[in-house]
């Protein structure tokens, strides 16, 4: 029965090819495609949002596995940036920072790779746009980054000197520690004088090498004030994945760095903000690193000047123990 539907079927397709005009077949083979994107209504994940410092509405996205995007105002639509990205390198699409230059707008900066396991066969990558990520020129690193890792939502580990734009940071994953670049991305070189490079891990014990990674360096935050336009910004704060050890500080350009005296202690620090104008820093930390689980954490904020920490979380949980941090 199988064989004779299978020889009417293919009878039937070939008289159907048989008997199509030469000019219709002629026309169809001519008929020109447009090719866009399919739109997603939903799914995945946006660990961050990053908006520009100086031009309003110039604002990215970045996912866990499906690349960045770039917000257009005028329509009201988000523009994919990495559909390049092919099948050899798919681990770029996993996007573990992105950085806009608050200097010159049109560059913009993304740390690439998607897991620090084996799951990925490739290291990470640092992406360099000078036209708002039309276009991109890239620079491997010597070691893996966790897009779609625990402790994604975290950051922003890539960070601009806000007053010498050449200058940027990369916090890494996995122990990699902090590393630098002087020259708008093209190579970078590992901080050496940099002293924890973190030894937190969500699940030490994890045989698959996802949750017992550690989550290394997380963040980079610059005080404009200390530096003026051309010259390397002084002060500069890291934000460590260690509960005991989760600020420092160097007030010399990044040649020197060390503990920030009376930190809260106990939980992570998923974000750092500093506000410029009243010399204010702002941690918002949780007791793991994300996004899957966290229970209880704090806000806080250092008094840049005087280095006073305030608590200020709306609900109040216990204080953890700190040698000079008070309750606001």
């Amino acid at each position: 029965m199988r064989r004779a539907l299978a020889g009417l079927l293919a009878g039937t397709l070939t008289t159907a090819v048989l008997t199509v005009p030469a000019a219709t077949a002629t026309a169809t083979a001519a008929e020109p495609y447009s090719w866009t994107n399919v739109e997603i209504a939903g799914g995945g994940f946006v660990p961050g949002i990053v908006f520009n410092q100086t031009e309003r509405n110039l604002i990215y996205a970045r996912t866990d596995i499906g690349g960045a995007y770039r917000w257009n105002q005028s329509t009201g639509r988000w523009i994919p940036l990495l559909d390049h990205i092919g099948r050899d390198n798919w681990g770029l699409n996993g996007v573990a920072s992105l950085a806009t230059d608050p200097v010159d707008p049109n560059r913009v900066y993304v740390a690439a790779g998607m897991y620090t396991n084996s799951w990925d066969p490739n290291n990470g990558a640092i992406l360099r746009s000078s036209d708002r990520g039309a276009t991109w020129q890239r620079t491997n690193l010597p070691f893996k980054l966790g897009g779609n890792m625990p402790g994604r939502g975290m950051g922003e580990r890539l960070a601009i000197d806000p007053n010498r734009n050449s200058t940027l940071y990369l916090a890494a994953p996995s122990g990699n520690g902090l590393w630098r670049s002087t020259d708008s991305g093209v190579s970078w070189s590992k901080v050496t004088s940099f002293p924890n490079p973190g030894n937190y891990a969500q699940d030490p014990n994890d045989p698959n090498g996802y949750l017992n990674d550690n989550q290394g360096v997380l963040w980079v935050t610059f005080d404009p004030r200390t530096g003026t336009r051309g010259n390397t910004t002084q002060t500069v704060y890291v934000g460590v994945a260690d509960k005991q050890n989760i600020l420092y500080r160097s007030t010399n350009g990044g040649a020197s760095w060390e503990r920030v005296a009376g930190q809260p202690t106990g939980y992570l620090p998923h974000k750092g903000v500093l506000d410029p104008v009243n010399g204010m820093l702002y941690l918002a930390t949780s007791d793991t690193g994300g996004p899957y689980d966290g229970s209880k954490g704090d806000v806080w904020k250092f008094a840049t000047a005087t280095g006073q920490w305030t608590q200020v979380s709306p609900i109040r949980p216990p204080v953890p123990t700190t040698t000079s941090a008070t309750a606001d």
